[in-house]
């Protein structure tokens, strides 16, 4: 995960995905390895409905929205909202499906009633010290507390309750972080797990698990 800070002055800055025109913040988590490895291993239909648990700019929500998904986004950083929700207008002409950006931490803004096909996390997976944590909504994103696994935990509990009964999760892992805790906290929960994609970087390797509901 690239934790290297822009500097303001060199915001406002944009790139291209395809069709779409995506803005950047310098308090928001800018796509990076990890953001296009989730994005390009999956397939998705028109019919889905989605979840994406921390958007940051909204490349993948909107990336979703583009090829005709339901996407709902959330996002715990007031600044990745407010770039999403104008990253949604900036695209609104090219988006075939619906999509909807919430202020929220995890699951706290999804209503109860609420189920989805798919649901994404590419979460703060970087072990971090408490000596090592810094003020700022950029580093809370790439903050995963002492293992590298804290907001993933809480999203795996999190999880069953939001997805549809024949649907999927997919969240991205570090090789930085521990796997065997990982597996351990996927079994408590009662998912079933397989490695769908991987890169290795910079002496990292990433992967995107797909995990679904067990008995």
């Amino acid at each position: 995960m690239n934790s290297l800070k822009k500097t303001p002055s060199e915001y406002p800055q944009m790139f291209h995905y395809h069709d779409l025109a995506i803005a950047l913040h310098p308090e928001v988590y800018e796509p990076a390895e990890d953001s296009f490895l989730l994005l390009e291993s999956i397939m998705v239909h028109p019919e889905d409905s989605i979840l994406e648990i921390g958007t940051g700019c909204g490349l993948l929500a909107l990336a979703y929205a583009y090829h005709g998904a339901d996407v709902l986004c959330t996002d715990i950083n007031p600044f990745a909202v407010q770039l999403t929700r104008q990253n949604i207008e900036r695209n609104r002409t090219v988006l075939k499906g619906k999509i909807e950006i919430r202020q929220g931490d995890l699951f706290s803004v999804v209503k109860n009633h609420e189920r989805f096909d798919l649901i994404f996390f590419n979460p703060p997976y970087l072990p971090t010290k408490k000596n090592e944590r810094t003020d700022g909504w950029f580093n809370i994103a790439t903050d995963g507390g002492p293992t590298g696994l804290r907001l993933t935990k809480r999203f795996l509990h999190g999880l069953r309750m939001y997805l549809r009964p024949e649907g999927a999760a997919y969240f991205i892992f570090s090789s930085l972080s521990n796997r065997s805790l990982l597996e351990k906290y996927m079994k408590n929960e009662r998912f079933s797990a397989t490695i769908i994609a991987s890169h290795r970087y910079d002496g990292e390797d990433l992967d995107v698990y797909r995990i679904t509901p067990t008995a």
